[in-house]
């Protein structure tokens, strides 16, 4: 049933979709808040063909979601509405292009190459979602309501998310809230791309009315507690410190009193909510299963070996399956040694290493820095609303990338989807920094 709706999806939707989004701006709003939205729901709104789930890698199909569906929609409405002002090769197009050819090549030249054609294939419906996002604010000339738009998404998320954060921790009893994830430690790179700058854009547009204002401000809180109800300990610390930075970019060099209360008023409900569950921090720092650390240093030694022997890597999306066959990278396994599908390394680093190569590596961590510093560069001037997101951006990609240095999550399609909006919004936000800076010298 589930694939005779998707089914239908495709064929009537995507021209049901271009034809709305044509023809109504205001259906185009909604069309773009219904695709981040889904972001959430994504492995309930998604298809894999020629699935393999038992597959213990990051992705295990060639998978199709509700948000692929509305982008598709999007961008022919896109073309047909407003088609002179796209903008065909966007910011770091050609370099992820590159890197999306390299992967191409990683995986034509692996042993197991059905599992890396699975995230080839994730990595075109992520270029396809970048192409949509960016072309989405040039199309609407990067105006404030664009930018209200997608934080009017984020709202809506971060609002289902503290929903279901509560009934599972208060009416289920679940003591590491997982939402709709897969695991407890999805939830917070999921939600630390956007947090910081929800709570920035909250305090700094200052047009807001009041319910508009109150409304995100809430979800905002509500989705900082949803992280620190999963338990984990790098995802409470960098909510934490996101909270704080949103503050810390609101604030400076800015002289307006709904700020200085609200500030007051978030200062007061950190300290009070860090009082009512410091005690569960406390145990869960104390009192992590030390399984889990030994498994994870098991899997990045074999990661290493990978990397050392394989100049480009063992093939992307395939460590889990070299680590099951290949007996020389599962001698020093003992946590996980009578696993019949070996695990995956959760080092996302090393997991690129040794899919990749060091060269691969290199790569990923090259594209990383180059959206973090131009994002960094283009909002220090702290001016405008839009530079200070571009910090607040700054600072969810730092969160999350930290997080990497723990967690492989960031391969799984929800959080790949708000890397790459973030990375799309910022992007248009540099653009019409850029605008503004040409406009003001006349």
């Amino acid at each position: 049933m589930k694939f005779i709706l998707f089914y239908i999806a495709l064929i009537i939707g995507i021209p049901v979709i271009a034809g709305a989004t044509a023809f109504s701006k205001k259906l185009k709003y909604l069309a773009l808040i219904a695709m981040v939205t889904s972001f959430l729901f994504n492995s309930q709104f998604s298809i894999n063909l020629m699935s393999m789930e038992q597959y213990r890698g990051p992705v295990r199909g060639f998978e199709i979601t509700i948000a692929d569906i509305i982008a598709v929609g999007l961008i022919i409405g896109m073309l047909l509405r407003t088609g002179s002002k796209i903008v065909w090769k966007p910011r770091f197009m050609m370099t992820l292009l590159a890197f999306f050819l390299f992967t191409v090549f990683n995986v034509y030249r692996s042993d197991y190459q059905v599992y890396g054609w699975f995230a080839v294939w994730q990595l075109f419906r992520m270029g396809l979602m970048y192409w949509c996002i960016t072309n989405f604010f040039a199309t609407e000339d990067y105006s404030r309501t664009s930018i209200r738009v997608l934080m009017t998404a984020y709202t809506v998320t971060a609002s289902i998310l503290t929903v279901i954060a509560l009934k599972q921790k208060y009416l289920d009893g679940i003591y590491r809230i997982f939402a709709f994830f897969d695991h407890s430690n999805t939830v917070p790179s999921f939600a630390l791309f956007f947090l910081c700058a929800m709570m920035v854009w909250v305090l700094t547009d200052t047009e807001l009315r009041r319910m508009h204002f109150l409304i995100p401000l809430g979800a905002t809180l509500g989705m900082t507690v949803a992280i620190i109800s999963t338990g984990s300990r790098t995802g409470i610390l960098t909510a934490a410190g996101s909270l704080v930075a949103a503050l810390v970019i609101s604030n400076f060099r800015l002289k307006n009193t709904r700020i200085k209360f609200t500030t007051i008023f978030l200062m007061v409900c950190m300290i009070l909510g860090g009082l009512m569950v410091i005690d569960t921090v406390i145990d869960r720092f104390l009192n992590a299963p030390e399984e889990s650390e030994e498994a994870r240093n098991e899997f990045e030694i074999a990661a290493v070996m990978m990397a050392d022997d394989h100049n480009f890597g063992v093939g992307l999306n395939q460590y889990s399956q070299v680590l099951t066959v290949t007996e020389e990278y599962r001698k020093h396994i003992t946590v996980m040694k009578y696993e019949e599908q070996a695990g995956v390394a959760h080092h996302i680093y090393l997991l690129t290493a040794a899919e990749m190569g060091y060269w691969g590596m290199y790569f990923f961590i090259f594209i990383i820095i180059s959206f973090i510093f131009s994002m960094f560069l283009n909002g220090i001037s702290w001016k405008s609303m839009e530079q200070r997101l571009l910090l607040a951006l700054v600072v969810g990609f730092a969160a999350v990338f930290a997080i990497g240095l723990y967690e492989w999550v960031l391969r799984q399609s929800p959080v790949l989807y708000q890397l790459v909006v973030a990375s799309a919004f910022g992007q248009s936000l540099i653009t019409k920094v850029k605008n503004d800076k040409k406009l003001e010298k006349g």
